[in-house]
């Protein structure tokens, strides 16, 4: 039992540090949402509209941190390049494993979520009340994958007649992480992970993580080129603002 009670300390412990300095009345908030706590980080994804299709593919990046207010305890994100949502808080609800997700639409609107945190770790959400003329997913579902490395969110709309439609998939790969990487690690030219699938473009080979990565080079190599390299010119920067720290 002190066994016990030492391990929960020093696991909670780090969320009281960041805290510290503000008088919060959420301890089991934060407990609870440091079950998500692989979400926080800074994501690369890349979404499609139709698994193995180009049309409408997109990229964007996102950032989650931790939010420490007053009397609240929150993980929020910001997509400022988002196709459906630009920022986003997510709370922990009255039981245990249910949360509370407030996102803001690229268009300014609020939109409300529930949903609750499955045995696999799974996160699904849906909609409460969307505003009127709201066309965008009402239920959203997160996984992760590669110890929280990977990050996929699956977008989904309700129909008419109640049913489910798919809105697309957006596979996010944390910045910085170790995803995929070994001793003969290979960088994927879309989203920076492990590279293992070739693609060719001007007589030159590159290399991608996954399918989708895949189609979106294809679809335009020119551009994911000029992607990249724009890429490592920040990753470049920023290692060398560190190191004059």
């Amino acid at each position: 039992m002190r066994i016990r009670y030492q391990l929960l300390c020093l696991a909670v412990l780090p969320l009281l540090l960041l805290g510290a300095d503000k008088t919060d009345d959420t301890p089991q908030a934060k407990v609870q949402l440091q079950q998500l706590q692989t979400y926080v980080g800074q994501w690369r994804g890349v979404g499609q509209l139709r698994r193995g299709s180009t049309q409408g593919a997109w990229q964007e990046k996102s950032e989650w941190k931790w939010s420490f207010g007053k009397n609240e305890t929150a993980l929020v994100f910001e997509a400022k390049d988002g196709k459906h949502f630009q920022a986003g808080k997510l709370q922990a609800g009255e039981k245990a494993s249910e949360y509370l997700l407030t996102l803001t639409t690229v268009d300014d609107k609020k939109i409300d979520y529930g949903g609750q945190l499955d045995e696999n770790g799974a996160l699904t959400m849906k909609a409460s009340e969307p505003p009127e003329g709201y066309t965008g997913p009402t239920s959203l579902a997160f996984r992760q994958f590669a110890k929280g490395d990977r990050l996929v969110v699956q977008l989904y709309k309700s129909s008419s007649t109640g049913r489910m439609i798919s809105m697309g998939t957006i596979g996010y790969t944390k910045i910085g992480s170790n995803f995929g990487k070994g001793l003969t690690y290979v960088e994927c030219i879309v989203t920076g992970g492990k590279g293992t699938i070739p693609v060719t473009y001007m007589g030159k080979t590159y290399y991608v993580c996954c399918g989708g990565c895949r189609d979106y080079f294809n679809d335009d190599p020119k551009q994911a080129i000029a992607e990249y390299h724009e890429r490592k010119a920040e990753e470049k920067a920023e290692q060398e603002q560190e190191a004059k720290k």
